[in-house]
């Protein structure tokens, strides 16, 4: 029996730390959709997917961007934070939700 996943869409602030921070050393391009970091709340872990956002966003940098999140799971509210892990658990940046626009079926 195949078992659909739900994804969340948040309008969210982020803030990409700076490598003397623990951050990543290179920009992101959020507009592209290829930049998939995880994103944490508590001891909830999933994978997030930026489809919105500037061109462009360089550590230290912070922008308005738009994040799918691959679970329901996650206890994303207006004013939440999350915090943005890449290579396993390496914090390298913080969200800050705005709205949550809507949650789907992944078939």
């Amino acid at each position: 029996m195949k078992r659909d996943r739900m994804s969340t869409y948040l309008e969210a602030m982020l803030l990409l730390l700076p490598p003397d921070a623990g951050g990543r050393s290179a920009p992101v391009a959020p507009r592209e959709g290829s930049y998939r970091p995880f994103v944490a709340a508590g001891d909830v872990v999933t994978r997030a997917r930026l489809i919105e956002g500037p061109p462009r966003l360089a550590p230290g940098d912070e922008a308005r961007v738009m994040l799918e999140v691959e679970s329901d799971a996650i206890p994303a509210y207006d004013g939440s934070e999350l915090h943005v892990l890449e290579h396993g658990q390496q914090l390298v940046g913080i969200v800050t939700v705005l709205r949550v626009c809507r949650s789907t079926n992944i078939v």
